[in-house]
């Protein structure tokens, strides 16, 4: 058994981040709706302009978002610059943290995707507001990485069963070991899915793990593997003209950071 695997009554007690929280903005989309009907359910689905809307909202937030974000992680001692100069560290501190942060925050309906979509993360839903700007952080040191990668929608007729399916993605990287698409990356369900697992938290990697290696299974870790291993596609100014791309963003996007 890890060290860090707690009694229960130990785990429900609120944490260091638990207090930060208590006052932090939350980040709701424009329009809360569910990405595809679900039969049995009166609940709104996003249309496209919609989610066009949500897009935009979501782009424009993020330095908003990120300049948040930053005193949250500073008060856990997490170096959010970090994060651009030197990504193993970032996470492997960040892995380590909400390890230890993040399960006295776990509410099971929020685990659940119909119930995520349809929260205003806010009040005691807010941890979903925080791991989406977590999931920000991780899209603008892509972008920033990886010129050509850029926020937009995934309106991929293949994909409209998809839980990313008119969500802000980012977009235009593919994996340089494969020739293959541009890949569609919703970055927010990785941080989400890491919350997800905070009832049984020691199925995922131990605090001390030997990164980059146990990627799979980090809180984070997916900024390790895409900055190890992806690609600008190189055809994408084309595919940005002749496939779904064209229609994926309304205006060119940008890192928050400056070089």
């Amino acid at each position: 058994m890890f060290g860090w695997a707690k009694k229960k009554d130990a785990r429900t007690e609120a944490g260091k981040l638990s207090r930060l929280l208590q006052e932090y903005p939350p980040f709701t989309p424009r329009h809360v709706a569910l990405n595809i009907p679900t039969p049995g359910s009166n609940a709104p689905v996003l249309t496209e302009s919609q989610a066009h809307e949500n897009l935009d909202q979501y782009r424009d937030a993020l330095p908003s978002r990120l300049a948040l974000l930053r005193p949250v992680l500073a008060g856990i001692g997490i170096d959010m610059d970090a994060a651009y100069s030197d990504p193993l560290a970032y996470v492997a501190t960040l892995h380590r943290t909400l390890l230890a942060e993040l399960p006295p925050l776990y509410r099971p309906e929020l685990a659940r995707q119909p119930a995520r979509e349809l929260s205003s993360r806010g009040g005691a839903d807010i941890p979903l507001s925080f791991m989406s700007d977590l999931a920000m952080l991780e899209c603008d040191v892509l972008m920033r990485a990886k010129p050509g990668c850029f926020l937009g929608l995934n309106i991929d007729p293949d994909d409209r069963k998809m839980a990313s399916y008119r969500r802000p993605c980012l977009l235009g990287l593919r994996d340089a070991h494969f020739a293959a698409p541009p890949a569609t990356l919703f970055v927010e369900a990785d941080y989400f899915n890491s919350y997800g697992a905070m009832d049984h938290p020691e199925r995922l990697a131990s605090p001390d793990v030997r990164l980059p290696a146990g990627w799979m299974r980090t809180i984070g870790g997916t900024l390790l593997m895409r900055l190890d291993r992806f690609e600008a596609h190189p055809d994408l100014p084309r595919l940005r003209e002749s496939t779904w791309l064209a229609q994926a963003a309304r205006a060119e996007p940008r890192a928050v950071r400056e070089a």
